[in-house]
C-alpha cells in the first residue's frame, strides 16, 4: 500500500524545549487520531528511566525528551491523553501506559492497541505472531530493523540520530497498520471484542503497576516445611532402592550414600525395568499413579514435593519489586485462542489453593489497614453450556439451585435426588462431574474410562447416559464441532472467533486433526464466553471504583475469579457492589441461567 510516509527519512521533530513543547501539543489537539510510543532504559515502569515520548500523526512523529521535559506537568499533555476525543494507537498500550502514568501521572484513555487486535485477528492460527516487526511485513511490506531498541537499555548518554529516527517510525507505522485491521475487523464482525480487549487494557496495566503483597517471611517458612518433607521423601526412597544395588558407601559424616540419583530419569528407568523388573515405558506421573508398588507411590510423593518448591521457591520471591515491595505479574490478556487470560513473572495462576501443606495463598495478603475482596464465577463454564444448549433439565436444575453434577448423576443412573447424594453416592457423582467439564475439552470413551476407572466401553455407556439425560446438550455441541469444521471458525455468543486450519483429506493424518479441531471448537464458545463475562466485570469494577470513590483497587485475576484490595472500612460495602457487578456481566450474555458471585472479605487470598 501506498505510504504516507518514508520509512527511510522518517519524518520526525526532537522536541527538547518547553515553549516548543506547548506548541506542538497544541497543535496535536485538532487530531483525530494520534499514535503512541515510548522509549524506555528498560522494562519495569518503578526501575527504569523514561527517555521518550513519541506523539504522532499520519506524517510526522514529535519524539519528546522526557529526561529534559516534565510532561506531566503539561496541562495540554494531560488533556490530551486522558481526554476520549481523540483515539490514541498503541502498540502494547499496557506498556506505554506503566510508564507514562507511573513517570507522568497521567492516564491514557481512548487506546487502541494494534498487537491486540492482530490476536484477536489471528486466533488459534499457529505461527502468527503480533510483534511490530511482522505486523509491518504482513501490512506494509515493510522491513523494521528492531536492533536499535537494543541501544536504549540502560542508556544514559544523549540521544542518537539513530535512536530518533527509529522512535518516530514506530508511530509512524501505526496509522497504515490501523486502517488495515480496523478494515477485518468489520469485515469479521470483531469491532465489539476489539472494544473490549481495549476498555480491559486500561485495567490490565492498572493491575500490572498496582501489584499484589506478598508475605515474604511466611513464604520462606512454607518452603522449608516442605523441604523437610521433600529430604524425608528422598531418605525413604534411597531406603527402598538401596536393597537392589550393591552400595554400602558412607559420606565424610558416616552417612549412607544414595544408591541413584533420584532426578535421573536413566538411572530411574534402570530401576524400574532392569532391577524390578517393572517393564514401563516411563516414569511420568500417569504410569506410576498406576503402578501398586511402595517405590513408585514414594517417588511420588518426593516429586509432589519437589515440584511445589521448584515453581514457588526463591524464583518467585526474586520477582518482589524492590521499589514497591509487592509483585507485579505480566498479564497476557489474550494468553490463549479462546480470549483467556494467561499470567507470568510469576504465573498466579499456579498458585494452588491453601491447603494444610501448601497454603501459599494465605501469603498474598493487603497492605496495613486494608482487605481483600475475592469473588468468583459460580459453575460459570456449566451455566455457559446450560444457557447455549437450551436444555431445559439443566436450565432448571441451575435455576432450582440443585447441585448439578448430584443431580445429573440422578438422573444417569436412575437415584432419587435428595440433598445428601453427594454422601450417598460419590462415586456416581463424581463420575457425572467429570463428564460435564470433560465435555466441554472434547473428551471421549477412553479418556473418560481412564479418569474413572471403567473400561472404555463403560465409558461410552455413561456418556450416552448423559446425553440422554441432556439431549440437548448432544445437539448443541455436535453443531459447534460441524460448523468449525465447515466455516474454519467457531464463535463465542459476543462474537469471539478462534479460527482453525482445516487439513487437506489427502493428508495422512486428516482425521486426527479433525478431531483435534472438532474438540477444540467444543470448548471455545463455553471458556471464551468466560473470558469474555470475566473481561466485561474487570471493566465495570474499575469503573466503579472510581464512581463510587473507593479506595481500593483491582490486584489480579485468575480464570473467573477477580480480587480486590479495598479500604477496611469500605470493604464489606464494596464486596456487595462487586458481587453485583460481576452479576450484571454474566447477564450481558446468559439469559436463560441465574449468575452466581459470591464475595469473600479477608486478610489473604481465599474464596
Amino acid at each position: 500500500m501506498e505510504l504516507r510516509f518514508d520509512p527511510e527519512n522518517p519524518k520526525y521533530e526532537y522536541v527538547t524545549e518547553l515553549s516548543r513543547a506547548e506548541e506542538v501539543l497544541k497543535s496535536l489537539e485538532k487530531e483525530d487520531i494520534l499514535a503512541v510510543d515510548v522509549e524506555s532504559s528498560g522494562l519495569d515502569p518503578y526501575t527504569s528511566t523514561l527517555l521518550l515520548i513519541q506523539i504522532g500523526t499520519p506524517e510526522i512523529s514529535y519524539v519528546f525528551d522526557a529526561r529534559m521535559l516534565k510532561i506531566g506537568e503539561f496541562s495540554l499533555f494531560k488533556q490530551l491523553m486522558e481526554g476520549t476525543k481523540t483515539l490514541k494507537l498503541l502498540h502494547n498500550a499496557k506498556f506505554d501506559y506503566g510508564f507514562i502514568k507511573v513517570n507522568t501521572g497521567v492516564e491514557v484513555n481512548n487506546m487502541y492497541d494494534t498487537m491486540l487486535t492482530e490476536a484477536i485477528l489471528t486466533a488459534g492460527l499457529v505461527g502468527k505472531s503480533s510483534s511490530l516487526q511482522e505486523l509491518s511485513m504482513r501490512y506494509l511490506e515493510l522491513s523494521i530493523d528492531k536492533g536499535t531498541r537494543k541501544t536504549f537499555y540502560n542508556y544514559t548518554g544523549k540521544i542518537t540520530e539513530a535512536q530518533l529516527q527509529y522512535s518516530g517510525l514506530d508511530t509512524l507505522v501505526l496509522f497504515p497498520i490501523f486502517e488495515q485491521q480496523t478494515k477485518r475487523l468489520k469485515e469479521e464482525g470483531l469491532v465489539n471484542i476489539a472494544k473490549l480487549e481495549f476498555a480491559v487494557t486500561k485495567v490490565v496495566a492498572e493491575m500490572e503497576l498496582r501489584g499484589v503483597y506478598i508475605d515474604v517471611p511466611k513464604w520462606r517458612e512454607i518452603i522449608k516445611d516442605l523441604q523437610v518433607k521433600r529430604d524425608d521423601y528422598a531418605a525413604q526412597f534411597q531406603e527402598l532402592v538401596r536393597p537392589y544395588y550393591n552400595s554400602s558407601q558412607s559420606d565424610l559424616f558416616g552417612n549412607l550414600s544414595d544408591a541413584i540419583n533420584v532426578n535421573s530419569q536413566v538411572q530411574l528407568m534402570d530401576l524400574f525395568n532392569n532391577r524390578l523388573r517393572l517393564n514401563i515405558p516411563s516414569t511420568g506421573d500417569g504410569v506410576l499413579a498406576n503402578m501398586d508398588h511402595p517405590v513408585a507411590k514414594v517417588l511420588r510423593d518426593y516429586r509432589g514435593y519437589e515440584k511445589l518448591i521448584s515453581a514457588f521457591g526463591d524464583s518467585l520471591l526474586a520477582q518482589v519489586n524492590v521499589k514497591t515491595g509487592r509483585l507485579h505479574p505480566d498479564f497476557k490478556q489474550l494468553g490463549a485462542a479462546t480470549g483467556r487470560f494467561a499470567c507470568a513473572n510469576p504465573n498466579l495462576q499456579q498458585i494452588p489453593r491453601n491447603s494444610e501443606e501448601a497454603p501459599f495463598r494465605r501469603c498474598f495478603t493487603p497492605a496495613s489497614g486494608y482487605k481483600l475482596v475475592v469473588t468468583d464465577y459460580s459453575s460459570m463454564e456449566m451455566r455457559v453450556l446450560a444457557d447455549q444448549s437450551g436444555d431445559t433439565k439443566f436450565i432448571q436444575a441451575l435455576k432450582d439451585d440443585l447441585d448439578v453434577h448430584s443431580y445429573t448423576a440422578s438422573l444417569m443412573f436412575n437415584k432419587p435426588y435428595t440433598n445428601e447424594f453427594k454422601k450417598l453416592y460419590p462415586d456416581l457423582r463424581q463420575a457425572a462431574k467429570i463428564i460435564g467439564f470433560g465435555l466441554m475439552y472434547g473428551m471421549g470413551p477412553h479418556s473418560l474410562g481412564r479418569q474413572i476407572g471403567v473400561t472404555p466401553e463403560e465409558g461410552k455407556e455413561y456418556l450416552e447416559k448423559y446425553f440422554q439425560s441432556y439431549p440437548s446438550v448432544r445437539k448443541y455441541l455436535d453443531k459447534l464441532a460441524t460448523n468449525a469444521v465447515k466455516n474454519g471458525w467457531s464463535k463465542t455468543p459476543a462474537g469471539r472467533k478462534r479460527w482453525y486450519t482445516i487439513p487437506d483429506k489427502m493428508d495422512p493424518d486428516y482425521s486426527k486433526k479433525i478431531g483435534q479441531i472438532q474438540r477444540e471448537a467444543k470448548n471455545h464458545p463455553i471458556q471464551g464466553t468466560n473470558a469474555d463475562i470475566t473481561k466485561f466485570a474487570l471493566v465495570f469494577l474499575h469503573e466503579r471504583l472510581q464512581k463510587e470513590g473507593v479506595d481500593g483497587f483491582v490486584t489480579h485475576t485468575v480464570h473467573d475469579e477477580i480480587v480486590c484490595e479495598v479500604r477496611a472500612d469500605q470493604a464489606k460495602d464494596w464486596a456487595l457492589i462487586q458481587q453485583e457487578e460481576m452479576v450484571r456481566a454474566g447477564e450481558l450474555i446468559l439469559k436463560k441461567v441465574p449468575v452466581r458471585s459470591d464475595p469473600f472479605v479477608g486478610d489473604y487470598w481465599e474464596h
